[in-house]
């Protein structure tokens, strides 16, 4: 019998055990510090659980190059086809984001975790504090069993507040891999001199990411105004371009309000009008009459993107280089690694729950 130790019951966690039940001289053991499992798989999505996307391609990822193998081994076809495999119904919206059909994120998790299987043993609220090797076997704490292989699930610290980032996966030190210090990414920004009287705004806009004069990356999307900086998801993609920048200096936003319209004249509008009450959010409206701003060009300077408590995902973890074709690290026979612990990481709308999928298919198969 073959003993494998899974540390991190997230999505690739799960998927991995929902993988390896379909053979049958494996023995599971998953290991999970929370009281439950699939904690961000049910956040996802708005609790609609957005498990992956349809489109995607390498350059939505940080590493375009390292995603395009990836890709090569799984495509989205292929994990609609895993999951239908297991029951699952889904559906897809215009954006390519596909759900379950349920949708409610409970669903997915249901599909994938079999608790009461015979070959799956499950260790939740177990902390893993020590990993390591002896003789041909892996040792987790003092647990009794021997593992034939471990895979490395247990995330990053995103989403988590600084008292419980603290130690978290603080196991790694032993194995002397070389890692990218995790930093928020899919996070909003704090703004220099932000005017607070925008606090509680929502708009749309086309967003742009610029380096001095350089552009960065722009798309459109809603915008929501806070009480000392911008998020919305199209703020949370550009914080992922952000983040793939060697030097973070001298980087702003410009939003532009008139997107709809390029012809229109805002100047005109306004001596015609006597405002732009007509064409501005009501809180924009009363801050362009305070401070009078460029519509199409609301220049907005980057002082810091806001804490990892508050990002969807990091960007850092284990450097590729540290895993083979398989995913197993190079330096450490049997020992895998899935998932956020990699430095990888994508921009919104279910392509980093995707890069999670496909890594679990991929150590399955190396398995």
């Amino acid at each position: 019998m073959h003993n494998v130790a899974i540390i991190g019951g997230g999505a690739s966690g799960l998927m991995l055990a929902r993988l390896l039940l379909e053979k049958p001289n494996m023995q599971i053991y998953l290991f999970e510090r929370n009281r439950e499992v699939g904690t961000k798989l049910r956040a996802s999505g708005g609790g609609k659980a957005n498990l992956f996307n349809d489109h995607v391609t390498p350059d939505c990822y940080n590493h375009p190059d390292f995603a395009t193998q990836v890709l090569q081994k799984v495509t989205p076809d292929r994990l609609r086809q895993v999951f239908e495999s297991f029951g699952l119904m889904m559906t897809t919206d215009e954006e390519g984001r596909v759900y379950p059909l349920s949708q409610f994120s409970q669903t997915a998790v249901d599909v994938l975790w079999q608790p009461v299987n015979p070959h799956i043993h499950s260790n939740l609220e177990y902390e893993v504090k020590k990993l390591a090797r002896e003789d041909d076997h892996w040792r987790i704490n003092d647990y009794p069993t021997a593992f034939n292989t471990v895979v490395l699930a247990s995330g990053s610290p995103a989403n988590m507040i600084a008292k419980n980032r603290k130690q978290y996966n603080a196991y790694l030190s032993s194995l002397g891999l070389h890692m990218h210090t995790c930093v928020p990414s899919l996070v909003g920004f704090k703004i220099k001199d932000y005017p607070t009287r925008l606090s509680g705004c929502r708009v749309k806009a086309i967003a742009s990411l610029y380096q001095g004069h350089r552009l960065i990356h722009k798309e459109f999307g809603e915008i929501t105004f806070k009480d000392d900086g911008i998020s919305g998801i199209v703020i949370l993609n550009l914080s992922a371009y952000y983040n793939r920048l060697e030097k973070k200096e001298n980087c702003h936003i410009a939003l532009n309000f008139l997107y709809h319209d390029e012809k229109t004249d805002p100047k005109e509008h306004l001596r015609q009008h006597g405002s732009l009450q007509g064409i501005l959010h009501p809180k924009l409206n009363a801050h362009y009459e305070h401070k009078p701003f460029d519509i199409r060009n609301f220049d907005l300077a980057i002082d810091e993107p806001y804490d990892l408590t508050f990002a969807q995902v990091c960007h850092g973890g284990i450097d590729l280089v540290e895993v083979d074709d398989h995913l197993q690290l190079r330096q450490h026979p049997n020992l895998f690694v899935m998932g956020e612990m990699l430095d990888m990481d994508g921009i919104c709308g279910g392509y980093n729950l995707f890069f999670a999928f496909a890594s679990a298919i991929i150590v399955a198969e190396g398995l």
